[in-house]
């Protein structure tokens, strides 16, 4: 961490009260809730009320400021400013973050709070469960259609890939497409260096900015496309590349989202070549948009060539290319009931046709390269399309503890599970359905209560294995002491019960010692 003048105006903002914990309670549940929704006129209603307001306190006036300024890109006096910001509001202005004329501050570019969430490394200096992120203003304050070198803020793909990324030390790590930066800032917090690469040289000014604001000197920001301007290989990486799938007859191509590739060339170019830069036990986690058609579903765990790299790919949600094309349509500002919209829908119906594609599918991709020859290499597709669970110490961990068992299991035969003691993951909610009437249940479910709180369906062995599942006793042992209750062939129940026993350890409820 570093202390450079715009680090000081980082810190100026925080004193401030200008973080994101703060501004809900400021202006209220209804108007954060219409923020989500690209709504925000509340909040901007609020802001100006306060300043109307001769009663408001000097900290209300001070936040509805800096709100306005650099949240909504709304004209505030210079004086509500220097008012909250002091002599920082110059070091801003000669960084460009400020424009001061006639009395009035206007800032070009959206300066954003963003409070960290669970897992991610702080205590390094007073105020860092908070980032300020410098970016283009977009559609939440302008009705004008982005422009192409739009550099994106923090949205909800940048987010999802924050609470994917372990968070162990590294000593180089890789954001492919920074973007703002937010990825590399966090993987600063436990990486000795930090290679941030972007094909625009926008996005990576605007990425330095954030890191001088941070305090953050430990980022070298380098100019290419993906991962060309990599010259070594790196412990971590990650990437939200620009991954959406835009037809290339349309005029709405924006920098930020989309690479200027037919289909979903640019995915399946980083998926397969990213084990190349990883170091032995080097990890990847990266999102991604790809296509599927009725003779071909594959996705990228077939791309990967390397037999030295685990591939694991979460399915979070598929598309049909109408419901796809209305979504970036629409985020790149275009009105609906336009002539504009009308063509832009046109255009990528006909580019999906041409290729037949179905489905668009959103996921993770998660990849390790092997540090010997003794572990365990996989290629696995999930689809899980339920909401997360609680995960107290963050998504990330449970993901790292799942790849870790899939490694196990992917060179664990039937004798070694058989042998193997299993216990439950934390959490677990069982559920019996029960006809009216009946004494047994008709079914029995098993809730996840950590990862991706996904359903499960139990027979009744199966139950009673889960029920006793606690470590002390290994499958084969279960197995025969349930043969016994329900009276039938132990063999038979083993040989169940291991095929049956991998598919919930594949998904992180039944956790095995040899995996630990």
């Amino acid at each position: 961490m570093t202390d450079l003048p715009l680090t000081r105006l980082g810190e100026a903002l925080y004193r401030a009260g200008y973080t994101e914990p703060r501004l809900r309670q400021f202006w209220g549940s209804a108007a954060s809730e219409a923020l989500t929704r690209n709504n925000a006129a509340p909040a901007i209603h609020h802001c100006t009320d306060v300043l109307a307001a001769k009663t408001a306190g000097a900290f209300d006036r001070g936040l509805a400021s800096l709100a306005l300024l650099f949240h909504f890109h709304r004209r505030v006096a210079v004086t509500d400013v220097r008012q909250v910001l002091g002599e920082t509001v110059d070091t801003a202005a000669e960084a460009g973050l400020i424009d001061i004329e006639a009395g009035e501050a206007i800032a070009p570019f959206a300066l954003t709070p963003y409070d960290l969430p669970v897992g991610v490394p702080r205590g390094f200096r007073t105020g860092d469960e908070n980032l300020y992120l410098v970016a283009d203003h977009g559609t939440l304050v302008t009705p004008e259609t982005l422009g192409r070198e739009y550099v994106l803020g923090l949205g909800g793909a940048g987010r999802t890939l924050v609470n994917l990324t372990p968070r162990d030390q590294v000593d180089v790590a890789a954001d492919i497409g920074t973007g703002c930066g937010i990825q590399a800032l966090l993987l600063a917090r436990h990486s000795r260096r930090v290679i941030a690469t972007d094909i625009s040289h926008r996005a990576l000014s605007l990425a330095a900015l954030s890191a001088e604001i941070n305090g953050v000197s430990t980022i070298e920001f380098r100019h290419g496309s993906l991962l060309d301007p990599l010259t070594e290989r790196v412990d971590l990486l990650v990437s939200n590349p620009p991954f959406v799938i835009t037809p290339r007859s349309t005029d709405t191509t924006f920098e930020y989202r989309d690479a200027g590739m037919t289909g979903d060339a640019l995915v399946r170019r980083l998926f397969t070549a990213v084990p190349a830069v990883l170091t032995p036990g080097g990890r990847s986690v990266c999102l991604g948009n790809w296509e599927t058609t009725s003779g071909n579903d594959e996705g990228p765990e077939a791309w990967v060539g390397e037999a030295d790299t685990s591939v694991l790919v979460i399915e979070r949600e598929a598309l049909d290319p109408v419901a796809y094309a209305e979504t970036w349509i629409r985020d790149g500002g275009i009105a609906r009931a336009t002539p504009a919209w009308d063509c832009a829908i046109a255009d990528w119906l006909d580019d999906f046709a041409s290729r037949s594609v179905e489905q668009v599918v959103f996921g993770y991709v998660l990849m390790a390269r092997s540090q010997s020859a003794d572990d365990g290499v996989f290629r696995a597709r999930e689809r899980v399309t339920s909401a997360p669970a609680n995960n107290p110490h963050g998504l990330a961990e449970f993901l790292t503890t799942v790849f870790a068992i899939r490694s196990w299991l992917a060179s664990a035969g039937p004798e070694e599970i058989a042998a193997t003691a299993f216990t439950r993951s934390p959490g677990l909610v069982e559920h019996r359905h029960f006809v009216p009437g009946q004494s047994e249940p008709s079914s029995i479910t098993l809730e996840q209560g950590i990862g991706f709180g996904q359903v499960f369906d139990l027979d009744t062995a199966l139950a009673g294995f889960v029920s006793v599942a606690d470590g002390s006793l290994t499958v084969r042992q279960t197995a025969g002491a349930l043969a016994q209750l329900l009276d039938v062939d132990s063999t038979a129940l083993e040989d169940q019960l291991i095929a049956q026993v991998r598919a919930l350890a594949a998904a992180g409820v039944l956790l095995p010692d040899s995996a630990s």
